[in-house]
């Protein structure tokens, strides 16, 4: 395989100019030239040599064997199948000349006139200056009583075939356009009435969907009035506990709300009332149970006054936790003392 593809690449590299790098440019040109010329000039020189060389080309046979009548050639219409047709009784045959046997008999000669007939020829001379001549008794030839022969009479049978297929095609044609024609008013009305419906649903969807996003705004805009009301009230509500008792337990708060511990804690802190609340010896917190507080300098007077009591009877040792629930006893009295 290698080696045909090897010999193919050979041949063309001789055949073809500017294949080899080692070749000279001024050879590769001529050789290029010389294909040029010979592509150009190939043609012509095979038109000489077929018109004055080549063998005759053989006689073609005419498929038209007789001239076209009223413009129309003779043919097979599509789908017609070539086979004997039925031929017109009006028709009179004739011999065509087709005979390959040749077995048919010649024609017979006329008949002798009588002696009379002989002696005073026609006059003939008469006619032909210009007087009336003998009547014609043989009937001038029309496309019923013409003779034709049998191929004649086939193509003419086909060309019948040929315009009654088409007419066919186009009286079907006219009875659709027809009944086309006679339901194109209702159809156009029920076309009508149909995008009329459509249109009028259309409409009463547009209007649904928008009542309804007027009324989800609306349901937003209540919804995030008493949102605001309801955060508004919880502040105030925290903010009102410390301020009178020193305490309040955000669990409460949340559950009056329908909240979480977590949703109140978050909207303290956001509030600013921590920070607003913080003042000079006081301080605002939330401890880990959710209560937020207030310690200021009363409360922590009250808790070391505790711890010292606390600390005499431990042998003065107060540890943080000690400390630590000695702050909570002293919150929970003052908030139980405030109510």
């Amino acid at each position: 395989m290698g080696a045909l593809f090897s010999t193919i690449r050979r041949t063309l590299n001789l055949l073809l100019p500017f294949t080899h790098p080692e070749t000279p440019i001024a050879q590769d040109l001529i050789h290029t030239a010389v294909l040029i010329g010979t592509l150009y000039y190939a043609p012509q020189i095979a038109e000489y040599y077929n018109a004055h060389y080549g063998p005759a080309s053989p006689p073609t046979l005419d498929h038209h064997d007789t001239e076209p009548i009223d413009g129309q050639h003779d043919g097979l219409a599509p789908g017609v199948p070539d086979e004997d047709v039925p031929l017109d009784e009006d028709w009179v045959l004739q011999d065509d000349g087709d005979n390959e046997d040749g077995a048919m008999d010649p024609p017979p000669h006329a008949p002798t006139p009588p002696p009379g007939q002989l002696q005073n020829p026609p006059q003939e001379q008469a006619w032909q200056n210009g007087d009336p001549g003998p009547a014609n008794d043989r009937p001038q030839p029309t496309r019923a009583n013409r003779v034709i022969g049998a191929k004649k009479a086939k193509s003419l049978a086909r060309r019948d075939q040929r315009r009654a297929y088409h007419e066919f095609h186009r009286s079907q044609a006219e009875q659709r356009r027809l009944a086309e024609e006679e339901g194109r008013e209702e159809r156009e009305a029920a076309l009508a009435t149909e995008k009329a419906r459509r249109a009028e649903i259309e409409r009463e969807l547009a209007d649904e969907k928008r009542e309804k996003q007027a009324r989800k705004r609306e349901e937003e805009r209540r919804e995030a009035e008493e949102e605001l009301r309801r955060r508004e009230r919880v502040v105030e509500r925290v903010k009102e506990e410390v301020v009178r008792k020193g305490a309040v337990d955000l669990v409460d708060v949340a559950i009056g709300e329908g909240k979480d511990r977590l949703w109140v804690e978050r909207l303290v802190r956001a509030s600013g009332m921590m920070g607003q609340m913080d003042r000079d010896g006081e301080k605002v917190m939330i401890t880990g149970e959710g209560w937020l507080i207030k310690i200021d300098r009363d409360l922590m007077k009250t808790a070391y006054e505790e711890a010292v009591a606390f600390g005499d009877s431990r042998d003065g040792k107060v540890s943080f936790a000690n400390f630590g629930g000695i702050l909570e006893k002293a919150v929970r009295a003052r908030a139980l003392a405030a109510k």
